[in-house]
C-alpha cells in the first residue's frame, strides 16, 4: 500500500494548486518544494491573468498577495532612439478585473499555506532526485536514496523539468523550447510609481517591449510591471541567438534595456531589491510532451504551458488551471483505484476541454512570429521611419502615408509581396 495518494513535485502555482485541490477532496497528498521558503527559486513577479484561483479559494481577491490590478496595458517597439507604443487603458478593468501584478516570493508561500490549511503535507528545501518506478509504472519518488511511495505523482517542477527529463518522460530541452529570463525588482515609493505611470489607488500598468535596438543579431523582448511599491522589469532573450552570438551575455542585455532613454527615467532613484534569472518556456505546442502515463502527470511550465504572442505573456494562469485539472483527474482515478495511463488520460481530456489546450492549438506556431527577424529588427526600424516621416517638420511637402510605408520598406530591403505574406502569417498565428 502506498504512503500517499499523491505526491506533487514543485510548489509553484501548478503544484500548489494541484495539492490544494487534492487536499480539498480528502486526498492524502505530499507537496515537495525545493525552495525554502517557497518562491525563493522563482523569478519574482509577473501578471496573473484570469480568475483561476477562484476554483481554490472564494476570497482569493481579498486574501491573496496581489499587488495591483491592471488598468493600462501597452506594447512597445524600442529602437536606439525611439519608442513606438500601442497603449490600452480602460476603466472596465476596475469593474471586472482581468489581471493582477504579483510577486512570486509572496504568491507562492500563500499558495503553499493554502495547501497546508487544506490538509496537504508540505516539505520545503528538499530536492527530488528521480521518480521511483516498478514494472514501468511510476510508484513514487526517490530523495537522497529514500523511496516515498504514492498512487500517482504530479510533476510541476517548473521550466527546467529535470526530474521528468532524467526519468525519460520528456526529451531534453532544446534552444527552441526555452528562452532566458533576467529580471530585477526595483523598489520605489508607491506615490512615485503612481505619478510616473499616471495611476491612482490600486490601479497598475504593464508593458511588453520588442528590443529592436540590440546588436549582433540577438533577439529579445522586455517587460515592465508596476507593483505596490516596486517595479518588476526584465528581458526575455532567445536562447538560440544568445548561443549563436557567443559574445553577448544576458545580464548585458538587461543593462541595455534598463538604461534605454525611454526606460531609465521610469527607474530613476529606484533601488534594486532583487535580481534573478530563470528559464522561460517559449516553444509552444511543439514543445509539449506526453502529459500523462502510468502513475504520473505533468503540469504547468514543466509541461510547456506558456504563451506569448508579443502582446501578452501568460503562464501562471495555465499553471493553475493545469494543476487543478491534474488533481481532478487523480481524484477520479482514486475513485476507480486505477492509476494507469488509460485512467489518467482524463487529464488530457480535461485540458482539451479547457482554454489551456485550446489556446495552445489556436496559437500553434506563434513562437515563429514572436522570435523572428521581422518582429525584432525590421518592424521597429520601419515604424520609426514612418513615424518620423509623419511628425518631422522640415518646411518641405509631406509624403502620403502609403509612400512613407513604401519608402520605409525599400530602405529595409523588404518587397511588398514579402511584407504581405509575413503580415498574413502573423495575423493567422496571432
Amino acid at each position: 500500500m502506498s504512503e500517499f495518494d499523491a505526491i506533487v513535485v514543485g510548489g509553484g502555482p501548478a503544484g500548489a494548486s494541484a495539492a490544494i485541490k487534492l487536499a480539498q477532496n480528502n486526498m492524502n497528498v505530499l507537496l515537495v518544494e525545493r525552495g525554502d521558503p517557497p518562491g525563493s527559486k522563482n523569478v519574482s513577479g509577473g501578471v496573473l491573468w484570469g480568475t483561476g484561483l477562484g476554483e481554490l479559494s472564494d476570497d482569493w481577491e481579498k486574501t491573496a498577495p496581489l499587488e495591483r490590478y491592471l488598468e493600462s496595458k501597452s506594447v512597445a517597439f524600442l529602437t536606439e532612439k525611439s519608442k513606438i507604443n500601442i497603449d490600452f487603458s480602460t476603466k472596465n478593468f476596475e469593474e471586472q478585473k482581468t489581471g493582477y501584478t504579483v510577486l512570486r516570493a509572496k504568491l507562492d508561500p500563500w499558495l503553499v499555506k493554502k495547501a497546508r490549511e487544506a490538509g496537504a503535507m508540505v516539505v520545503t528545501g528538499v530536492t527530488v532526485d528521480r521518480l521511483s518506478k516498478k514494472d514501468g509504472k511510476v510508484v513514487g519518488v526517490i530523495q537522497d536514496g529514500d523511496e516515498i511511495t504514492a498512487d500517482a505523482v504530479i510533476l510541476a517542477e517548473g521550466a527546467n523539468p529535470r526530474v521528468a527529463i532524467d526519468s525519460g518522460l520528456r526529451e531534453p530541452l532544446k534552444d527552441h523550447d526555452v528562452a532566458i529570463g533576467v529580471k530585477e525588482v526595483i523598489k520605489l515609493p508607491e506615490k512615485t510609481i503612481n505619478e510616473r505611470f499616471n495611476l491612482r489607488g490600486k490601479a497598475g500598468y504593464a508593458c511588453e517591449y520588442v528590443l529592436g535596438f540590440l546588436k549582433d543579431g540577438v533577439e529579445a523582448g522586455g517587460f515592465l510591471y508596476t507593483n505596490k511599491d516596486s517595479i518588476s522589469i526584465g528581458a526575455v532573450i532567445s536562447m538560440k541567438h544568445l548561443r549563436q552570438s557567443n559574445q553577448v551575455y544576458s545580464f548585458d542585455i538587461m543593462e541595455e534595456f534598463a538604461s534605454h532613454p525611454f526606460i531609465a527615467p521610469l527607474l530613476e532613484e529606484g533601488r534594486v531589491d532583487e535580481y534573478s534569472a530563470h528559464l522561460v518556456q517559449e516553444g509552444g505546442l511543439s514543445s509539449i510532451p506526453k502529459l500523462y502515463g502510468d502513475g504520473y502527470m505533468i503540469a504547468g511550465d514543466a509541461a510547456g504551458f506558456s504563451f506569448s504572442n508579443g502582446l501578452v505573456l501568460q503562464g501562471m494562469n495555465y499553471a493553475i488551471s493545469s494543476g487543478i485539472s491534474a488533481a481532478e483527474a487523480l481524484v477520479e482515478a482514486k475513485q476507480k483505484s486505477d492509476f494507469s495511463s488509460a485512467s489518467l488520460s482524463r487529464y488530457q481530456q480535461k485540458l482539451e476541454e479547457s482554454y489551456v489546450m485550446k489556446d495552445m492549438r489556436t496559437f500553434k506556431g506563434i513562437e515563429n512570429v514572436t522570435w523572428s527577424k521581422m518582429i525584432h529588427k525590421t518592424f521597429p526600424s520601419m515604424l520609426e521611419n514612418v513615424m518620423m516621416g509623419l511628425f518631422k517638420e522640415e518646411g518641405k511637402p509631406k509624403k502620403h502615408m502609403m509612400q512613407l510605408v513604401l519608402d520605409s520598406m525599400s530602405s529595409s530591403k523588404i518587397k511588398s509581396k514579402d511584407m504581405l505574406l509575413q503580415g498574413y502569417r502573423m495575423l493567422r498565428r496571432m
